[in-house]
């Protein structure tokens, strides 16, 4: 499932990304009310934030290589030689992500000026979303 990421065609556009992006939010808001109706808990924020962290980076460093909203839209994420993200490398960019989405999205918008189109997140753990052929 590797691609090639020094080539620019592989590489994901920035609104197949930000589709998957809400798809996976859809899906982690959904888990994250049933989980606290379950569990008796009118504050969802440590919920949220497991719920995040097990989702992604349990995601993108399995042999899928994404998350339900990627593969829904034909992406994986892989690190800079094209191999699967271990699950520490997969949660360094996950918590690169709660840095990418301070100061209005600013790290999100890296990805429009760097060469690999990676996000704040994707620098910080040496990573890139390619499309799958």
């Amino acid at each position: 499932m590797s691609m090639d990421a020094d080539n620019a065609d592989s590489l994901a556009g920035l609104g197949a990304r930000a589709i998957a992006l809400f798809i996976d939010l859809l899906i982690l808001g959904a888990l994250t009310t049933a989980l606290a109706r379950v569990l008796g808990i009118d504050s969802h924020g440590w919920i949220a934030a497991a719920l995040s962290w097990v989702y992604f980076a349990g995601q993108e460093s399995s042999g899928w290589m994404a998350t339900l909203g990627k593969r829904a839209v034909g992406l994986s994420v892989q690190d800079l030689r094209g191999r699967q993200l271990s699950f520490g490398q997969a949660s360094l960019r996950w918590l690169g992500r709660g840095l990418s989405s301070l100061a209005l999205g600013l790290g999100y918008a890296l990805a429009a000026f760097t060469p690999k189109r990676q996000t704040l997140h994707d620098l910080l753990a040496q990573t890139v979303v390619v499309r799958n052929r």
